[in-house]
């Protein structure tokens, strides 16, 4: 996510998917690294052990907000 983050300050517009058992740690990270309104979207926990087929499923469902994040401006 560190990585995520030092792009966007250089203007490289970013995202982070996280699960949602994950997602106030990567909020404070954010937060740390200077960027509290980074873009963190979070998909149902767990993921490790699912069918390609539910993992698919899953991810279609936070598209639309990976696309919102990937097609608005970059942080300041």
């Amino acid at each position: 996510m560190l990585d995520a983050i030092e792009l966007e300050k250089r203007g490289v517009v970013t995202a982070t998917v996280v699960t949602e058992l994950f997602k106030e740690a990567a909020r404070e990270h954010a937060r740390n690294f200077g960027l509290p309104t980074y873009p963190i979207i979070t998909i149902a926990h767990p993921i490790a052990n699912l069918r390609p087929e539910d993992l698919r499923k899953r991810t279609e469902e936070i598209f639309p907000q990976v696309l919102a994040a990937l097609t608005r401006p970059p942080e300041d």
